[in-house]
């Protein structure tokens, strides 16, 4: 029988010969297979080859090997990937954790050190194949609707599957747009409530007149509308789940009756004189900060303790910007078949604008402008100029609106770009390089390439806004 390490297959990304002739011999002596390559298109040649994990610089000739990085998440997120850098790079490498990448080592690698760091990643990844796919169609768990592989997202994973084991009150706290509802569902479905119901209902959407008819029923002639009987969202959910989101905008007046229901599990409906048992767990979600609510006197402090019994916190999408790659993919497909549209690329340019982006919306925000992009574009390769309006920076829309010159060439525009740069810089290569989301090293190349310095009286090619 073959041991995981004599099964694996690893990518080496490093245009250093003599460095990725040294890599190829110490993982070769511990039976690894072994792919090296000198450049991120190379790479990406071998998306679809069986690669077991990859081993590439940070600084691949003029290629970015974060950019490899989220290219190779987005066709192969479960992958590990692991970035060699210098000492002076690290906060780079460690910005590439956070978009995605398993693990860095800096130069020069000691063997034993990377050894172990494959061996880790790779019984990680081993392990995470064996957990049911956050990703797949047909897991039956439902997680399947939550994209995602970043380390925080992992951790929502595992707390989700240990909450729904129990029948404790769970509340699920995240900014809107997080995806709160699909974290409930996902509990009800690996609980042993998945056969019965999942009911749900918005706070925030019910007048606050009706709020306890709604959850709790009323009779007929209870109040003014009342025609007749009703049955509330807490009978519906028998022997299932209740999701009550944004339970923040629920009324303080009503406060008080929920929290007998949760304590004592019967309701009364509004205007009813009978009381009946109800066999439900509670889910609860709130984008609001319960705490200084409750400090304000807007929210029952034994309220939030009865329903923060198990608390599941979920991450704004900008602190988990390596999940953005996937994310897109995901949205994009499905865009596309639900529009009809053939399949659909993004242009890397668009890529690192959509991976670098703030999402005020969070994920919600990024669907709904993969859905305008796709609904709107008259291509089947997705640019900056398909962005919506509402996206774009008004400081950056004249940029994304350029009109270029007849007859001028992607190198005249490539020159004006990293021109303008240093001169908005000063001159600073470091900070002019960074500005443009590549290396100094690679500003370097071009300046020698083109036989310019960074001087910025240097005369430019001109772009007409």
């Amino acid at each position: 029988m073959m041991t995981l390490k004599q099964q694996a297959t690893i990518l080496i990304v490093e245009d250093d010969r003599s460095v990725a002739t040294a890599l190829t011999r110490i993982l070769e002596l511990d039976s690894y297979r072994v792919v090296a390559v000198d450049s991120a298109a190379q790479a990406t040649n071998h998306l679809d080859n069986g690669i077991d994990l990859v081993l590439s610089d940070l600084r691949i000739g003029s290629d970015d090997g974060i950019d490899l990085l989220s290219i190779w998440k987005s066709k192969q997120p479960r992958t590990p990937f692991i970035l060699m850098t210098g000492y002076g790079q690290i906060a780079s490498a460690v910005n590439a954790m956070k978009r995605g990448a398993e693990d860095y080592l800096t130069k020069p690698i000691h063997p034993d050190e990377l050894l172990l760091l494959i061996r880790e990643c790779l019984a990680r990844a081993k392990d995470d194949s064996n957990e049911p796919d956050s990703h797949s169609r047909d897991t039956g768990f439902g997680l399947e609707r939550i994209v995602g592989q970043s380390i925080v997202m992992k951790d929502v994973y595992s707390r989700i599957r240990r909450a729904a084991q129990s029948e404790s009150t769970v509340l699920i706290l995240g900014e809107s747009g997080t995806g709160k509802e699909l974290v409930a569902e996902a509990i009800h479905q690996n609980s042993r409530r998945k056969d019965g119901p999942f009911i749900s209902v918005n706070m925030a959407a019910v007048p606050v007149t009706l709020a306890e008819s709604e959850l709790f029923g009323h009779r007929k002639g209870s109040f003014t509308g009342a025609t007749g009987n009703r049955t509330g969202r807490f009978e519906a959910a028998q022997s299932g789940t209740i999701f009550i989101d944004e339970i923040g905008d629920f009324a303080l007046e009503s406060q008080a009756k929920l929290l007998r229901v949760l304590e004592s599990r019967t309701i009364t409906p509004v205007g009813g004189d009978d009381s009946r048992a109800v066999d439900v767990r509670v889910v609860a979600a709130t984008s609001r900060n319960l705490p200084q609510m409750v400090a304000a006197g807007q929210f029952r402090e034994d309220l939030y303790y009865r329903l923060s019994v198990i608390t599941l916190v979920l991450p704004p999408l900008r602190e988990r910007l390596g999940d953005v790659a996937l994310l897109t993919r995901y949205f994009l497909d499905q865009q596309c078949r639900t529009n009809d549209r053939p399949e659909m690329q993004i242009e890397p340019e668009l890529m690192r604008f959509l991976e670098t982006f703030d999402w005020p919306g969070n994920v919600r925000q990024l669907r709904n402008c993969l859905e305008s992009m796709v609904v709107m574009a008259d291509k089947s390769v997705l640019s900056l100029s398909d962005l919506p309006v509402s996206i774009i920076p008004a400081d950056r829309r004249s940029s994304f609106g350029l009109r270029i010159p007849t007859g001028t060439t992607m190198d005249d525009l490539e020159k004006a770009a990293v021109i303008q740069a240093l001169e908005r810089c000063h001159g600073n290569r470091t900070r002019a390089a960074e500005s443009l989301g590549i290396s100094v090293r690679t500003l370097q190349r071009r300046l020698q390439t083109w036989g310019i310095d960074d001087n910025p009286l240097h005369p430019r090619p001109t772009v007409t806004p």
